[in-house]
């Protein structure tokens, strides 16, 4: 569906569930589209209004009309659950859409109900990592989502998913498709101009799952595990034989974790 922000913003996405019940909110990754949640959409429907948006610039959502920013993130969320009559949400990304779900408790504390890290950091690119996320921006410009999501495939599945998972394969490749070359370069540039959010950490007062595959590369289990540190009401989950994209890579050990911790606070 689309929903109308305003008269030159819109915003893809799927919902799910009783809009009255508690909003549970999932922020996809990059360079994948909402599409990622489909099983999760079914799944939690049944005891939350489940909301699974397009960012930026993917599939029918409008693209940026400014600096391309995760800060712009989080507003555009603030905004699409005002346009629901939504106050507050639990708040779930994974990758990118970690660290849109970090600058929303950033910027909009009061909104935040819980929040689920999947497979993301708080801390900003390394000046190497940068230098990477340059070179993704120049070959973005020149190709499409699926050709990135190629070149990624290495860091988004774990070598086990990717030799005998050729279905996940396909799945994450597909997601790409509603993504253009230019598109993915101003995510790209959102990546990389990212605010650390290290600080904000120790701030966070909601319920908090810190969930990423054993074998992530971007986000590394140790990584996260200090992230998960810093918040006083986290728990931290390692989803085994998974990398990055740990919901696809072993959606039912995810499923069932996210289950689990979700019955046990909301």
């Amino acid at each position: 569906m689309i929903q109308r922000i305003s008269s030159d913003f819109q915003i893809s996405l799927d919902r799910s569930g009783d809009s009255t019940a508690p909003a549970l909110v999932l922020l996809h990754a990059f360079p994948l589209s909402h599409a990622m949640w489909s099983a999760q959409l079914k799944l939690f429907s049944s005891h939350f209004h489940v909301i699974a948006p397009d960012t930026r610039g993917v599939g029918d959502t409008s693209p940026f009309s400014d600096i391309p920013s995760i800060a712009q993130m989080a507003r555009d969320l603030a905004a699409l659950l005002d346009s629901l009559s939504i106050e507050t949400a639990i708040v779930g990304g994974c990758s990118m859409g970690g660290y849109a779900s970090l600058e929303f408790a950033r910027q909009f504390p009061q909104r935040l109900r819980g929040l689920i890290l999947c497979d993301t950091r708080a801390d900003p690119d390394t000046d190497e990592g940068r230098k990477v996320r340059d070179e993704m921006i120049a070959f973005a410009r020149q190709s499409d989502g699926p050709a990135v999501a190629e070149k990624m495939l290495p860091k988004l599945l774990g070598e086990t998913t990717r030799q005998s998972k050729p279905e996940v394969v396909e799945q994450v490749l597909g997601f790409a498709k509603s993504l253009s070359g230019d598109h993915a370069a101003d995510l790209v540039q959102s990546l990389r101009d990212r605010r650390d959010s290290t600080p904000i950490l120790s701030s966070i007062q909601v319920p908090t799952l810190v969930i990423g595959g054993r074998h992530d590369i971007p986000a590394p289990a140790d990584i996260m595990a200090q992230m998960a540190a810093q918040i006083p009401s986290a728990k931290h989950v390692i989803i085994e034989d998974a990398g990055h994209l740990s919901s696809l890579e072993q959606p039912s050990e995810w499923n069932r974790e996210v289950e689990q911790w979700l019955k046990g606070n909301f």
